[in-house]
């Protein structure tokens, strides 16, 4: 796409690129007091999304609702301010949160809970109705009243899911049918575009097949069922070069033997997070991180082009995960260097 379409969404990006919370202000939320939180919190760009919520006390499960509110409204900005492919693009990306709304139902679902995580408020854009979902009583019921493209994807693997009881069984199928579909979309696109994308999309379907690897490694999944829930598209992961990680007796002879990468570096740094705490979080944390740094570089290394604009709503995504991760642990009163750990800064 010329630099003159994407002008427009540019500079409506730019104008709200100096509203994003710096690291700096980040550390002085995590270091507030409980009670200084929300007053903190309102000297920023939610100030109007939290008051009308009526919100005057630390609540984490209220304070999610305007911080997510606020997300949407900037892809649905985004959105709006394209056209052609580099909308269907960000359409899809759009459609990474409604899928994350519909992992939160069918877990709690699984989990034999009645509520399911604060979910995205997306319904009005798509119409699929997944919020209503959490109503119903039963997992089998949830995948009965989805709609397209939601309900043949999870039909196709219901019977496995009832043999394994694994809901990474049910995810996974998830994952595959929207990663099918943004790597399509990318394929329509052109030049350094085409390559931006790649590249940033990329590393997140290599960071889910790396967790699905680990993941599995941890459930005594075996090799050849671990490879019929990788992602075909990737960045730098290779199943075939991972043969002997892929084969491993456990988590921590996998990442031994993952051949050099900057992936064996990152998940080798959160071995010993791991070992304490025998759970995959450290590995997950660690990658997003690492994700994290990616999209930054990318945001600084690109002009006028799909970079700035992926670049935007990826640090958008983060910065509201990492306010509600800070909410919740401060009314859960963490202390300030254990919030710091969960904090990608």
């Amino acid at each position: 796409m010329s630099v003159s379409k994407y002008a427009y969404v540019y500079a409506r990006i730019r104008a709200r690129m100096s509203e994003l919370i710096d690291e700096r202000r980040l550390k002085e939320l995590i270091d507030a007091r409980s009670g200084d939180f929300m007053p903190s919190l309102m000297d920023s760009v939610y100030k109007d999304k939290i008051a009308k919520e009526g919100l005057t006390e630390l609540n984490a499960r209220a304070i999610e609702r305007p911080l997510k509110a606020d997300l949407i409204d900037q892809y649905l900005m985004v959105i709006k301010s394209t056209d052609g492919v580099l909308r269907a693009i960000f359409e899809e990306m759009l459609r990474r949160l409604e899928v994350k709304n519909l992992k939160a139902v069918i877990r709690a679902k699984a989990a034999g809970t009645t509520e399911a995580a604060m979910l995205f408020p997306v319904d009005d854009f798509f119409g699929r109705g997944i919020a209503k979902l959490a109503e119903v009583d039963s997992l089998e019921g949830v995948i009965k009243r989805l709609k397209s493209p939601y309900n043949q994807v999870l039909e196709a693997v219901l019977p496995e899911y009832g043999t394994t009881k694994k809901v990474f069984v049910l995810e996974n199928a998830l994952d595959n049918e929207l990663f099918d579909a943004i790597w399509s979309k990318t394929e329509q696109l052109r030049g350094v575009d085409k390559e931006i994308v790649k590249k940033i999309v990329g590393t997140e379907f290599d960071i889910a097949n790396l967790m699905t690897m680990l993941r599995c490694k941890s459930e005594g999944i075996g090799k050849e069922e671990q490879k019929r829930y990788f992602l075909p598209y990737t960045f730098q992961f290779d199943a075939e070069a991972m043969q002997d990680s892929i084969a491993a007796e456990n988590v921590n002879s996998a990442i031994q033997l993952l051949p050099g990468s900057v992936y064996k570096d990152v998940l080798s740094d959160a071995l010993p997070f791991y070992d304490a705490q025998q759970s995959l979080m450290p590995f997950e944390n660690a990658l997003r991180r690492y994700f994290f740094a990616l999209v930054s570089r990318t945001l600084r290394g690109y002009a006028i082009n799909i970079g700035a604009i992926i670049g935007y709503l990826y640090l958008k995504e983060i910065e509201v995960k990492n306010l509600c991760t800070i909410a919740v642990c401060k009314e859960n009163e963490l202390p300030a260097e254990e919030t710091m750990k969960i904090v990608m800064m």
